[in-house]
């Protein structure tokens, strides 16, 4: 049984971020390659958006007695695996926890095009994620 408090935390933390990158969704590509601090409240708040979404996957996948996932982007499979979430979310999921990787770890330099398309164009990923694992969880 997934543990429904933990996971409304885990959702409060999530729109709090998706909220602090809707106050800033309006920046031009040109401004925001040019503000360093649009970048790092944007990069940091997607980060921290993706890490809720892999806390969530693996507090359901761990409260569900569902294994244990090679990556953390696996977590997204076992999740679609039992019907949590769609395919098409898996793949979206699995993208944004690559391009966390490249923000936490730093293997390359971030692509600013890229943050600032998910800025602009994909939060309701997050939105639709959070939708469908609300749905799961009976919340």
């Amino acid at each position: 049984m997934v543990n429904q408090p933990l996971l409304k935390t885990k959702i409060a933390h999530i729109y709090k971020s998706m909220d602090r990158l809707s106050q800033k969704s309006r920046i031009s590509l040109k401004d925001f390659k040019s503000d360093t601090d649009a970048q790092d409240i944007i990069i940091h708040n997607l980060q921290l958006a993706i890490q809720g979404a892999i806390d969530i996957a693996s507090h359901i996948v761990s409260d569900e007695g569902w294994g244990v996932p090679n990556t953390l982007s696996g977590l997204f499979d076992i999740l679609k695996e039992y019907k949590v979430i769609d395919e098409e979310l898996m793949g979206t999921m699995k993208r944004m926890v690559g391009f966390r990787n490249i923000i936490v770890h730093e293997y390359e330099e971030i692509d600013l095009d890229k943050a600032h398309q998910i800025l602009t164009s994909r939060l309701g990923d997050f939105n639709e994620f959070l939708k469908q694992v609300s749905n799961y969880a009976k919340l």
